[in-house]
């Protein structure tokens, strides 16, 4: 059933601007009954993350980031996204690359609840983070599809 709404969503789309990404984000009737068979567990990661969709314009990723979790900070390479967050409450972490261009240091987090639509820009910094006691599961869509992605070492964020 998931995956016919996203073909009836997605398909279509060419080049797809932020704005209708998140149109088609929001015309899906997903629900956490809806996602539940289809939820990936961690698995190599500290999150689950199961590819929905790919066409040539645009990948859908289901993410369940469990509780006390987080990634590493890392890019989207040239793609810029939707984070649509259907459980929990998400901790984005904003980054920016430090003089040396291997790490980097926080700037700002942004909390996510369940509901909610936070946007990934182009080549941005983040890291996400659970710090609720319920798993935080997000819909996420991409365009282009995901490639050139970058993974960061951190600088010590404690501030956060």
């Amino acid at each position: 059933m998931i995956q016919a709404l996203l073909e009836k969503a997605f398909r279509a789309l060419s080049c797809p601007t932020p704005a209708d990404l998140r149109q088609a984000l929001e015309s899906l009737p997903l629900s956490m009954e809806t996602v539940a068979p289809v939820i990936p567990e961690p698995a190599g990661l500290p999150y689950g993350r199961r590819v929905l969709l790919v066409t040539e314009h645009v990948e859908i990723v289901l993410i369940q980031l469990p509780p006390t979790q987080e990634s590493v900070p890392h890019n989207h390479g040239d793609s810029f996204g939707w984070e649509w967050i259907l459980s929990g409450d998400l901790t984005n972490v904003i980054y920016s690359l430090a003089e040396d261009g291997h790490e980097v240091r926080p700037e700002k987090s942004i909390t996510v609840r369940a509901g909610e639509f936070c946007y990934v820009a182009p080549r941005e910094i983040h890291a996400i983070r659970n710090q609720g006691e319920i798993p935080v599961v997000s819909i996420n869509a991409y365009t282009p599809p995901l490639n050139h992605c970058q993974q960061f070492e951190a600088q010590d964020y404690s501030i956060f």
